[in-house]
């Protein structure tokens, strides 16, 4: 099954997708599931996993960087990176550290000892723009021997399913890890389109707001 673990609806603020058309567009691509990573809110995350195969999670802000946190149950405050990591813990859940290393955006984690306390790695994000950072994201991982994953980051539907990875099984974070190991991925950069379209949905929000 091909998942793409890094997607935003609505609820992220800066994204043009409900939860619907992610799962129409999902399932027009060969996706057979997401992880619903939204900005600090997991509602659409819930709403989608009664119609289409979900991962619960969250795109927590923290005081190094934003974190993920997969197979939650409960929304996860802001919070220091530690004290993040440890609530989606107490979940059962897993951290992931998205876009780390990235140098031109400002929520990256840039703290190696915060990236190696983390349970994956996203070692790819179709959202970077210097793929140099993606390659320090694969090489930090490899070196410390961390779980690797790649995700789209989507925010509009030209971005669902650019990058996936091919997992056996999502129905436990156990399964998930398990499947992780030697697993297929595609990684496909997005156009530079979407930055632009990102931007302007962030200041058609401002207006509206």
């Amino acid at each position: 099954m091909r998942v793409d673990p890094h997607v935003h609806t609505m609820r992220s603020g800066h994204s043009s997708l409900k939860p619907s058309t992610i799962a129409k567009v999902a399932r027009r691509r060969g996706i057979g599931a997401v992880a619903i990573t939204d900005h600090d809110d997991i509602r659409s995350a819930v709403e989608l996993s009664k119609e289409f195969p979900t991962i619960v999670g969250e795109e927590i802000s923290s005081d190094q960087g934003d974190v993920i946190g997969l197979f939650l149950s409960e929304h996860v405050p802001r919070d220091s990176a530690m004290e993040v990591m440890d609530r989606i813990r107490s979940q059962g859940g897993l951290v992931v550290i998205p876009h780390p290393f990235d140098s031109l955006r400002k929520e990256a984690v840039m703290s190696e000892e915060i990236c190696a306390k983390a349970d994956i790695i996203e070692v790819f994000n179709s959202r970077v723009v210097r793929g140099g950072d993606n390659d320090l994201a694969r090489a930090f991982a490899k070196a410390r021997s961390l779980p690797e994953i790649v995700g789209s980051d989507a925010h509009t539907s030209l971005e669902v399913g650019r990058a996936w990875v091919e997992l056996d099984s999502i129905d436990t974070p156990e399964d998930f890890m398990r499947s992780l190991d030697g697993a297929s991925r595609a990684c496909r950069r997005s156009p530079a389109v979407v930055h632009l379209q990102t931007k302007m949905m962030k200041a058609f929000r401002r207006v509206v707001h």
